[in-house]
C-alpha cells in the first residue's frame, strides 16, 4: 500500500520529485497545493471569498482516512497527505485522458475507482452537520470533491471508440450521484452552497442544480 501511494505521487508531479518518505507528503501537498485545489489558486473560475483551502479541511481531516485506505500508515499520516494521494490518482486518471490512451480494464477500473472515491468523500463532508459548510476551508472541500465525482463520472460513460463501463459500476455511479445531488439541493436551499462557490466551468448536473434551486434560509447567519 505504502509503495502504490509513492507511486501515485511520482506520478503526480511528473518524477520532477524525489519523494523520500511520507514525512515529506504535506510539504509537497503545500507547495503543490495552488495548482490542483479549488481555492484562491483558482478564484478566476470560483468565488474566493467564499473557498478557502480544501486539503486543511476539518472535515476532510474527519472523512480523508475512509476513502483513502493506507493501512497502519494511517496513524503516522497528516491527512493532508492522503488527501493528497487521492488528488495524484485524479491526475494520473486525468492524464491518460489527455493523452488519447485507449481505455483498457486497468483505467477503466482505475477511472470509476477514483470518481467512487471522490463521491464517498462528498457523502461524507455532507453527512456532517449542515452548518460545517459555512467555515470556508469545508465547503471548499465540499466544492471539490463533488466537482470532481462529477467529472469523473463523466469520464466513465460510453462514448465512440470506448467500451461501456460494467453494469454494477454503472449503478454505483448512479446511486453516488443521486446522493449527491439531493444534498447539493438541500445546502442550496440552505444557502451553505451557492453558483459562485462552484464557477462557470462546473459539471453541468451542478450547475442544474445551482440554477434550479433557490436559497430559503441561510443557516450561516446567527
Amino acid at each position: 500500500m505504502l509503495r502504490q501511494a509513492l507511486t501515485l505521487i511520482l506520478a503526480f508531479v511528473g518524477g520532477f520529485l524525489a519523494v523520500g518518505g511520507w514525512i515529506w507528503a504535506p510539504k509537497v501537498s503545500s507547495a503543490m497545493s495552488s495548482f490542483v485545489s479549488v481555492g484562491p489558486s483558482v478564484s478566476l473560475f470560483a468565488d474566493a471569498n467564499r473557498l478557502g483551502r480544501p486539503e486543511v479541511a476539518p472535515v476532510v481531516r474527519r472523512c480523508i482516512f475512509r476513502v483513502v485506505d493506507v493501512g497502519p500508515d494511517a496513524m503516522k499520516m497528516e491527512p493532508s497527505a492522503a488527501y493528497f494521494i487521492l488528488k495524484a490518482g485524479t491526475m494520473q486518471a486525468n492524464i491518460s485522458t489527455l493523452a488519447g490512451k485507449p481505455e483498457d480494464s486497468r483505467s477503466e477500473y482505475r477511472t470509476v475507482s477514483v470518481a467512487i472515491k471522490w463521491g464517498e468523500l462528498a457523502g461524507c463532508i455532507y453527512a456532517q452537520d449542515d452548518r460545517e459548510l459555512c467555515d470556508a476551508d469545508n465547503r471548499a472541500a465540499a466544492v471539490e470533491a463533488t466537482t470532481r465525482f462529477f467529472a469523473h463520472a463523466k469520464q466513465t460513460g460510453a462514448s465512440a471508440g470506448k467500451p461501456a463501463i460494467s453494469a454494477s459500476d454503472a449503478r454505483d455511479i448512479e446511486n453516488v450521484s443521486d446522493r449527491l445531488l439531493l444534498m447539493l439541493k438541500n445546502h442550496r436551499r440552505y444557502g451553505t452552497l451557492v453558483g459562485a462557490d462552484f464557477g462557470s466551468f462546473a459539471p453541468a448536473e451542478i450547475m442544474q442544480v445551482m440554477r434550479g434551486e433557490q436559497a430559503t434560509r441561510d443557516i450561516c447567519k446567527r
